[in-house]
C-alpha cells in the first residue's frame, strides 16, 4: 500500500471496493471477485460486505469519486471483516502486511465534519446537564476501563478449551491417528491460536506474537465466533487426511 486510500464511506462505516482492496493487497479485481464467489458461504452480508443495488448504489455513485465500471448494476463494499478474509483467501506476506496497516490507520480513522445548527444547540444543552450525569459517566468509564483490560482467568480457560475442541474435531477425534501425533496437533492448535493473534493485533514491538490471554475482554466474543468459522490451511488439512489414512488401511 504504496499511496493513501481515498476514504470510502457507507452510512458511517469505512468500507473498501473491490478495485480498493485488489489494488491495496497487490492482486486484481477479478481474484478478488473469484474468492468471494469460491467461498461465498464464509461471507455475511452486512458483517462482511454491503451489497449495493438500485437506488442505493446510484446515490452512492452520485455521492462519491467512483473508478469502478459506471455500468455496473451491483457494487460490494468490504468491511474490516471482509478485508480480513480476502487477506486470508491471497495469504500472501503483503496481503498481511497491509491488513494490518488498514485495521491500524484507515478503519479506525473517523471523518471530521463542521457540526451543524441543531448539533451545536445540541451540545449546549448537553453542557447544562452534564453535572447531573457525572455519576452516569463515570460509571460508563469503568464499563469501558473494565472491556479493555486482558481476559480474566476463566474466559481464556474457556477460549482455551474451544480451541482445543475444534482443534480434536479437525483432527477427527481423539481417536484418530493424527490427534495421536502430537506435532500434527499442536500444528493445529498453533495456527488456530495465531489467526486470534493475528486477527486482534496480540503482537509485542517486535511484531512477535504474544500470548492469547492478552486479548481484550470486549473481543471475547468475537474470538469464540472466529473458532467456530476457523479452518485449516490447505496443508495441515492434507497432513491430517493422510495421517488418518493410514489408520483407516492398518484397520482394514
Amino acid at each position: 500500500m504504496n499511496k493513501e486510500l481515498t476514504v470510502t464511506e457507507y452510512k458511517d462505516i469505512r468500507v473498501l471496493t473491490t478495485q480498493q482492496i485488489a489494488e491495496a493487497y497487490g492482486t486484481d479485481a477479478r481474484v478478488i471477485s473469484n474468492n468471494f464467489n469460491n467461498n461465498k458461504e464464509r461471507y455475511k452480508e452486512n458483517k462482511h460486505f454491503i451489497c449495493l443495488e438500485g437506488e442505493d448504489l446510484r446515490a452512492f455513485k452520485t455521492n462519491h469519486k467512483f473508478y469502478e465500471s459506471s455500468k455496473i448494476n451491483k457494487l460490494y463494499l468490504w468491511t474490516e471483516k471482509g478485508a480480513f478474509l480476502h487477506a486470508k483467501s491471497l495469504n500472501t506476506d503483503k496481503a498481511w502486511e497491509v491488513y494490518d496497516k488498514l485495521v491500524d490507520s484507515y478503519f479506525k480513522k473517523t471523518t471530521q465534519r463542521a457540526m451543524t445548527a441543531v448539533e451545536q444547540l445540541q451540545l449546549q444543552s448537553q453542557a447544562i446537564l452534564e453535572v447531573n450525569e457525572k455519576v452516569n459517566v463515570m460509571e460508563q468509564r469503568v464499563d469501558k476501563l473494565e472491556y479493555d483490560i486482558p481476559l480474566y482467568g476463566a474466559e481464556s480457560d474457556e477460549l482455551s478449551n474451544h480451541v482445543k475442541r475444534k482443534g480434536v474435531e479437525l483432527l477427527g477425534g481423539k481417536k484418530s491417528n493424527a490427534y495421536k501425533d502430537s506435532k500434527t496437533r499442536s500444528a493445529v492448535y498453533s495456527d488456530i491460536y495465531n489467526q486470534i493473534k493475528r486477527e486482534y493485533g496480540l503482537m509485542d514491538d517486535n511484531g512477535r506474537y504474544i500470548s492469547y490471554k492478552a486479548l481484550k475482554r470486549r473481543y471475547i466474543y468475537d474470538a469464540h465466533e472466529l473458532v467456530d468459522g476457523y479452518e485449516l490451511p490447505t496443508y495441515l488439512a492434507e497432513q491430517i487426511t493422510n495421517i488418518n489414512a493410514q489408520m483407516n488401511m492398518e484397520v482394514a
